[in-house]
């Protein structure tokens, strides 16, 4: 099921004795988390709410966990108990097997609800028995395909509407992490200025640099050689970000490049866009604007970018030059290997 689905059927009397909320989504899994606590009638909330974490069980007792859901509630039911497994946590064999047996114990007035930040192995026997009664309620973080829809989702529950290219741009920029496109998102809403639309221009003026940034507006002109446009791009970015994110995303988007010059060479240089795509990690029309660039770049070029890319980042962290300066060398090489000079 959804998550609304579980908000809604958590506070009704359709309420089951058990679910498993997976896949580590935040937004999706804080509504869950608030859906169980409010299921809880607040008079009776410190006698009829527990919430655990499974190292807290590990080090005390899962006899806890029981004695809660076999005892009647207090007052006005339901009784709801929380368990929390970080991405990090992985519930033993043991864990499980306890799980398994409380589950048809559960008295009626109670519920139990698993929360897992990670995604459930389906191999397992316990996880597939709960997919099959329809207990799990679906929070998995969405693809790169379905991210920029989900971001605009989160954007507008925060009282900003954005284009899909806009949500992408931020994407480019911050890379795919949800929880960190939740906080940038969070401090978009705050920000004077960013009230209602949200531009292109607010991204790069208020979105920050992430490690894994995919800046499509360097990294594209400079794939083309367009020095004219790369280098007041980079001056401009220059004056709002470190230099480190920069290099990282110029070398992205070089990887991309010759892991795709890669597949066209063994393929006799007939690949399809969706094979190139994969092979980059990238989508289909992104492969296709990149596949574009590739007509001024042979492997050996390429090579010997991803070679000067390695070496200003050596110097940047090693030398005592200004990365700034390091980076804007690096470009004018760029630049000048595109066109063969």
């Amino acid at each position: 099921m959804e998550a609304t689905q579980f908000e809604t059927e958590i506070s009704s009397p359709e309420r089951k004795p058990f679910y498993l909320v997976a896949g580590g989504e935040p937004s999706a899994t804080r509504r869950c988390l608030e859906a169980a606590r409010k299921a809880v009638s607040p008079a009776m909330f410190q006698l009829n709410y527990r919430q655990y974490h499974v190292e807290e069980l590990n080090k005390t007792s899962w006899k806890r966990l029981g004695q809660d859901l076999l005892a009647n509630p207090f007052g006005q039911p339901p009784k709801i108990v929380v368990l929390l497994l970080t991405e990090n946590e992985k519930l033993t064999a043991e864990n499980l097997e306890t799980i398994s047996k409380l589950r048809p114990r559960i008295i009626g007035n109670a519920t139990l609800v698993l929360i897992l930040e990670g995604t459930p192995d389906a191999r397992l026997k316990f996880y597939k028995e709960v997919a099959k009664e329809g207990l799990e309620v679906d929070c998995r973080i969405p693809d790169r395909y379905g991210l920029p829809k989900w971001l605009m989702d989160r954007l507008r529950e925060r009282g900003l509407s954005a284009s899909s290219d806009v949500a992408k741009a931020m994407i480019d920029r911050i890379g795919p992490n949800p929880g960190v496109l939740l906080s940038e998102a969070d401090k978009l809403a705050l920000y004077p200025g960013t009230q209602g639309s949200l531009s292109l221009s607010h991204i790069r003026s208020f979105v920050s640099l992430g490690p894994t940034a995919e800046i499509y507006e360097l990294g594209n002109p400079l794939g083309q050689g367009r020095l004219e446009k790369a280098i007041p791009t980079l001056l401009d970015l220059l004056e709002k970000n470190d230099p480190i994110p920069l290099i990282y995303a110029v070398g992205t988007h070089f990887r991309r490049l010759l892991r795709m010059a890669v597949i066209l060479e063994a393929n006799g240089g007939r690949a399809s866009d969706e094979e190139l795509a994969k092979a980059a990690s990238i989508s289909s029309l992104q492969a296709r604007r990149l596949r574009e660039q590739l007509d001024l770049w042979t492997l050996a070029s390429l090579m010997e970018a991803l070679r000067a890319i390695e070496d200003a980042h050596r110097t940047m962290v090693t030398s005592g030059l200004p990365a700034s300066l390091v980076l804007e060398t690096l470009s004018v090489k760029l630049g000048c290997l595109a066109l063969g000079r």
